[in-house]
């Protein structure tokens, strides 16, 4: 079985640079409207050339599985700013998408908690519009739906089965494209990998199986139990899993700077001894890429993995 192990956002080895940086919609205001858009068009643009100089290093480093910031252009999905990344932009993505294929590299890009497909009509149309944005930015690296855009199911308002069925209501008016590259993650408080399992089953998406929050928000059934289920969702694509640690046993939903081995090595061997040709496992950490290899240090130590590239594994 191949293990391909990634990062989040931005890599930490690389001094002085980052692919979120902000442009308020208070300072947008404050400027004349062109000045306003040409300002936080270019803070786009640095934003992906910082991107374009982290998957040069992840290249070098032989990282093949990395989340994008979802501040890569920040309030483009503004209603009162409208700017069309794919058309503003579209020489830079095509070129960071190109190298991403040249390498071998997985992309993935995941909305923060606030983008909900089952809350209030207005939630719904602001998420609608954030979940295109990031499959602009995918679409417009030319890359299929095996690069996915990750969310969580959304919030309970008082009633869980409503918000469920809710959910199911809203998903024909996410655009095709959109939830061709979609899938659902379990939380750390509210919907477990079981109800989050058969939302996917029922709408035919994949399954984000997140092992940290699944520690933090158990099933009555643990997630080796539940894998042929979470894995026949994902089809002919890599079944794709979070892993993280708690900071503290006072913060414990917090992640910590580092992953401890020990529980993703169990999982992962039940993968294997499952059949799984390949996973792909996002280290959700503090410390970013340094994590991520030394992740792939310690499960190198075990007794038949190999270590073939700085972040792939074979076992």
């Amino acid at each position: 079985m191949e293990i391909r192990l990634g990062y989040v956002s931005t890599a930490l080895a690389i001094y002085g640079n980052t692919p979120s940086s902000s442009f308020t919609y208070k300072r947008f205001r404050e400027l004349p409207r062109d000045e306003a858009m040409q300002r936080m068009i270019e803070v786009g643009r640095g934003n992906l050339e910082a991107t374009r100089r982290i998957l040069y290093y992840n290249a070098a480093h032989g990282v093949r599985l990395f989340r994008l910031s979802s501040a890569l252009v920040p309030l483009s999905t503004h209603p009162d700013v409208g700017l069309d990344v794919r058309e503003t932009y579209g020489s830079l993505l095509a070129e960071l998408g190109a190298f991403a294929r040249a390498h071998d590299m997985r992309l993935s890009m995941h909305p923060n908690q606030f983008t909900l497909l089952n809350g209030s009509e207005t939630i719904a149309e602001a998420a609608i519009r954030d979940l295109e944005y990031h499959t602009d930015i995918l679409e417009g690296m030319g890359l299929g739906p095996e690069h996915p855009v990750n969310i969580h199911i959304g919030g309970v308002y008082g009633d869980k089965e409503s918000a469920i069925e809710r959910l199911h209501e809203r998903l024909p008016l996410v655009p095709e494209r959109v939830r061709a590259r979609l899938t659902f993650e379990n939380d750390d408080k509210t919907y477990t990998l079981e109800e989050t399992l058969a939302v996917c089953e029922r709408a035919g998406l994949p399954m984000m199986c997140d092992l940290h929050h699944d520690r933090c928000n158990p099933s009555s059934s643990p997630p080796l139990e539940l894998l042929p289920r979470i894995s026949a969702t994902w089809g002919e694509r890599p079944m794709k899993i979070h892993v993280s640690s708690p900071k503290s046993e006072k913060e414990f939903r917090a992640h910590a700077d580092d992953v401890e081995a020990g529980p993703v090595a169990a999982f992962l061997k039940g993968c294997r001894d499952a059949g799984l040709p390949r996973i792909d496992v996002m280290v959700e950490a503090k410390r970013k890429d340094l994590a991520c290899f030394r992740l792939a240090e310690e499960l190198a130590a075990i007794r038949g993995v190999k270590r073939i590239e700085g972040a792939v594994l074979r076992w």
